[in-house]
């Protein structure tokens, strides 16, 4: 389910990863793409957010190849850290395993009280492999160690500390928490939202060939006409 306009687009996470729902996911991230949207809006129901593989779809398809789904998953998770939208999630309810993906990856994250976290994986033999980059994109190595190591969940005040949750509100103020977000964040241009998330998200650079991609960058964008025009009058101006 999705709603849209020509700045924002709202997607309906589903409680559960199965071929089916990461194809919508995959087919309204790309919407929003290609509509040129601002903002992509994340929301789940008020019980769960999203958690994770549909182990009903793994175990009655042993045999199945799920490369191609997992792929599409993990292109949905790298869309958001890099994309020209701005991704806000607003968790209620539980964000565990692949769910902390959708979380982790987006770029301001609103939790209510009743919103918890975690990443069950090693309880099963398995890790959070394929979400680690979405993972990073929010917290550190030591923390998603201790989330794995102990299955548990954790509660809205643990995501605040540990970086998972920019903010916390009480399940109706969500919408006038979204609505601030929105306006703190509104003027920033797609081009630098895109570059800014594409180059942190390449974090296998060394500092000094981060400089150097930075400054190439830079120079392009000097000589773009638009850019230059934003300048000129900024200059006038001021």
């Amino acid at each position: 389910m999705t709603s849209v306009n020509s700045f924002h687009q709202e997607i309906i996470i589903p409680p559960l990863l199965n071929p089916k729902s990461i194809g919508d996911l995959s087919q309204q991230i790309t919407k929003a793409e290609n509509e040129n949207v601002s903002f992509l809006i994340l929301k789940g129901s008020e019980k769960v957010f999203c958690d994770g593989l549909d182990l009903k779809w793994v175990t009655d398809n042993q045999n199945a190849d799920h490369y191609k789904n997992m792929q599409e998953y993990a292109s949905c998770l790298k869309k958001l850290q890099t994309g020209k939208f701005i991704s806000i999630a607003v968790v209620s309810g539980s964000a565990s395993g692949g769910g902390m993906g959708i979380v982790c990856a987006c770029d301001h994250v609103i939790a209510t009280e009743s919103s918890s976290y975690s990443l069950p994986e090693g309880l099963l033999g398995l890790i959070p492999g394929m979400i680690l980059p979405a993972l990073l994109n929010k917290m550190n190595r030591t923390t998603i160690k201790k989330m794995v190591l102990t299955g548990q969940k954790y509660p809205a005040a643990k995501a605040l500390e540990w970086g998972i949750a920019d903010e916390i509100v009480k399940t109706d103020e969500t919408h006038k928490a979204l609505e601030n977000a929105i306006k703190s964040m509104r003027s920033c241009k797609r081009d630098a939202v895109g570059d800014i998330k594409t180059m942190l998200y390449n974090t296998n650079y060394s500092k000094d060939e981060l400089s150097e991609k930075g400054m190439q960058l830079l120079l392009t964008k000097l000589n773009d006409a638009e850019i230059k025009e934003r300048l000129i009058d900024l200059s006038e101006f001021l």
